[in-house]
């Protein structure tokens, strides 16, 4: 609903931080909150134009999404009321449908010289990819030769306000192991300067800290911050009859989510997590989160050690060096 995604810009604003505008295109009201705003250019383009771009911090093509990789997206005619058919350019009460992959770029050239000239347009803002952690090495390698300043990889954990259960629960590396073979390629690619943001299932102030650990830059959150402005977790986005105003389009209960009171609910869940993230830091020894490094941690289970590269902390086989 427009009401949560002013209580998300509103409230990522206070604390600091941006926000993305997701593939539905710039709500216009959730840009003016934000100061950070990334613009997430989709498969189906909604309200596309370079014009949008001049008023835009950051911009990403959507690649990917975790929980729904290879699939589009489609919005039922029911909640594309007025206010979305503008933005999206569509007529009210039809179906808003994304197809898999942008019918006009496929190859990394056609990529970036859209991107190229984005970056004319906005005054040279970065540009980046959105990726489902699939064909992990594969991908950014083709981000990069389109001209990537930065990628936003989602891995197996994501969230989605309608996926198919067999796509929520066997697509996508899982976020840890995509994590750590993506930092290891772009060291090896000699890519160490192009932003790698990390999300899918990250929640807590001990997960931020693993993921920038093992070699984020940075992390994006989704659901945790839907549970910050209210989300009750039932499960029924798809629906729309989410009792708490976030996924719904009914009236009657989006005016059940008060914006500034939600906002001010996710400023404070942003800084008492990166506090604690502080607290974590302090204890291992760093004045900074961006000090974290992979030798701040340490697994007793040998899967984990197996996929992520993190040292075994206990006395095993000669191949699993004990801490």
């Amino acid at each position: 609903s427009e009401e949560a995604k002013g209580a998300l810009a509103k409230g990522a604003e206070s604390a600091g931080t941006g926000i993305c505008s997701g593939e539905g295109g710039v709500l216009p009201s959730e840009q003016a909150a934000n100061s950070r705003y990334f613009y997430e250019l989709a498969t189906a383009r909604f309200g596309w134009s370079l014009e949008r771009v001049r008023d835009v911090q950051a911009l990403h093509f959507k690649g990917g999404q975790g929980a729904k990789t290879g699939t589009g997206g489609h919005l039922p005619g029911a909640k594309v009321n007025a206010r979305i058919a503008e933005v999206r350019g569509l007529k009210p009460g039809h179906d808003a449908v994304s197809p898999s992959r942008f019918p006009d770029l496929e190859t990394p050239r056609d990529f970036a010289e859209e991107a190229d000239a984005v970056r004319d347009a906005s005054g040279g803002i970065p540009i980046g990819f959105k990726l489902s952690a699939q064909h992990i090495e594969a991908d950014l390698d083709f981000a990069l030769e389109a001209g990537a300043d930065y990628v936003i990889l989602d891995g197996r954990g994501g969230g989605t306000g309608a996926a198919p259960n067999v796509f929520k629960n066997h697509i996508s590396v899982p976020t840890l192991p995509a994590l750590a073979r993506a930092r290891r390629h772009l060291d090896a690619s000699a890519a160490g300067d192009v932003t790698l943001i990390v999300t899918g299932g990250l929640r807590t102030d001990a997960d931020f800290v693993k993921a920038l650990a093992l070699g984020a830059d940075a992390v994006a959150v989704s659901n945790a911050a839907l549970q910050a402005i209210g989300c009750l977790g039932m499960r029924a986005c798809h629906t729309n009859n989410c009792p708490v105003g976030i996924a719904t389009q009914k009236d009657h209960l989006r005016a059940r989510l008060i914006v500034e009171a939600s906002a001010q609910r996710l400023t404070n869940w942003f800084e008492a997590t990166v506090g604690l993230m502080k607290v974590l830091a302090r204890a291992c020894g760093h004045s900074s989160l961006a000090e974290f490094e992979i030798d701040d941690l340490t697994t007793w289970k040998h899967d984990v050690a197996r996929l992520t590269g993190v040292r075994f902390s206990g006395v095993g086989p000669p191949d699993w060096p004990a801490v």
